[in-house]
């Protein structure tokens, strides 16, 4: 999304600042939670930056469908009145996709309330959805985009007349990633979720935090960031969804710049998402959008609407990740193992988990779920993009087991109490006990 605030880079002592909740503590192993909160039955798969006004048809909101996506983020340049909003709509509807409405004016009336509280404002708020509010497509409201915490008692206030009025819909706010020390506007990260979580109290958490720099690195708080949310959003037993970089991104003030994403690195995203627990994933961005301030390269369609290679790396990518995300929608992300020669700070990592005694082996990070029957699984993934890893894995009391690879799902017996899994660049391997 476009940031005109300034960021910086998070160091190390920002991490240290990162302390936990002191009012979170370890929670029952399965105790109930939804996280389909959008009813889909699958991990949810959205997008930000829809078709352009020229492009704005049937056929284009078909080819979203085609890509594997089953929700849009509606994106307030393109969709600016309620005309547009309900073709939108309409669009969705032909093409089995749910749709999160998003007007400017929205956005700017937080700010104005934030500034002097009016109550008109909330009026004309919850007023403005009705000519949609009862169209099949529409899954809620994108409020705004990274807010800092100063916004949040106004978002409050939106959010609650938003439910008291459309109780079965969504309202949808994304947040800041660790980085952006500039646009949080709070002492700490942990500082502003945990105010985000105590104010808003909200359904689902969303942020987004664009790893891939252009030296081949990553992020050094990417993992961090993820362990921290997934921490927060599993002490509320609430779902966290993320967005995932699809282009190259130059000329974020503060922020070091972006690479083009190549196939491993774009999967590698999703998969280490699904591995710290989200549940839900969005592509930050689908159309290529419109430079300012940020220079973007094509994302998965140009400008002129022709698809690049990442619109089919992300249609195999979308279909690849459908089988092993319905089995983690509904499970409890209780934390990751983390096999690396240098090991990189996580919020709350484990060592051992279930009949899982230790993991050894190249770098590697190992998600830990407990499913609602209290069975436990485990999702394998290279540290890096461009890496394999090899993981042995000491398991107690397990004769056999379910490896997932992809769609391809195979019983394996267990010899010795060890396990041993290899994972390509780009992959990811499950395994259900």
């Amino acid at each position: 999304m476009n940031k005109l605030l300034v960021v910086a880079i998070c160091l190390g002592s920002m991490l240290a600042s990162s302390c936990d909740d002191p009012q979170e503590k370890p929670q029952p192993p399965a105790e109930a939670a939804d996280y389909d909160v959008m009813g889909l039955e699958e991990i949810p798969v959205g997008l930000w930056v829809t078709p352009p006004s020229g492009y704005q048809n049937s056929y284009e909101y078909g080819r979203i469908r085609e890509c594997g996506f089953n929700f849009v983020n509606g994106f307030h340049y393109f969709e600016n009145s309620n005309l547009k909003i309900v073709q939108a709509l309409d669009f969705c509807k032909e093409n089995n996709l749910k749709y999160f409405a998003n007007k400017a004016v929205v956005a700017d009336d937080i700010i104005k309330y934030a500034n002097k509280p009016d109550d008109t404002l909330l009026k004309k708020f919850t007023d403005g959805i009705k000519p949609y509010m009862a169209h099949p497509a529409f899954a809620g409201e994108l409020l705004m985009d990274e807010p800092g915490k100063p916004l949040f008692s106004a978002i409050a206030r939106f959010s609650q007349a938003f439910k008291k009025s459309y109780p079965d819909k969504l309202w949808h706010v994304n947040l800041f990633p660790m980085y952006a020390t500039g646009g949080i506007q709070a002492p700490s990260y942990a500082d502003y979720i945990n105010n985000w979580m105590i104010e808003l109290d909200p359904e689902f958490v969303s942020y987004d935090s664009y790893p891939l720099l252009t030296d081949g690195k990553i992020t050094t708080d990417y993992f961090y960031n993820l362990d921290l949310i997934r921490s927060k959003t599993r002490f509320k037993k609430i779902p966290f969804w993320v967005f995932i970089q699809t282009l190259a991104i130059q000329g974020t003030p503060g922020v070091p710049d972006k690479r083009e994403p190549s196939e491993s690195d774009l999967r590698w995203q999703v998969w280490t998402s699904l591995a710290f627990g989200a549940k839900g994933i969005q592509y930050f961005t689908y159309w290529t959008p419109g430079g300012g301030t940020e220079q973007f390269g094509n994302a998965l369609i140009t400008p002129d609407g022709q698809k690049t290679v990442r619109y089919d790396y992300v249609k195999k990518l979308n279909s690849d990740f459908l089988g092993i995300g319905k089995v983690l929608l509904d499970c409890h992300a209780e934390g990751v193992i983390q096999t690396a020669a240098t090991p990189v700070q996580l919020h709350s990592p484990l060592s051992s988990f279930g009949p899982v005694v230790q993991i050894t082996g190249d770098d590697a990070m190992t998600g830990c779920f407990t499913a609602p029957d209290g069975k436990k699984k485990i999702l394998i993934v290279p540290m890096m993009p461009e890496k394999t890893a090899k993981v042995n894995i000491q398991l107690q009391n397990v004769t056999k087991a379910n490896l997932w690879r992809n769609n391809q799902a195979a019983e394996i017996q267990i010899s010795n109490q060890l396990l041993e899994v290899s994972v390509g660049s780009g992959e990811a391997v499950f395994v259900e006990f």
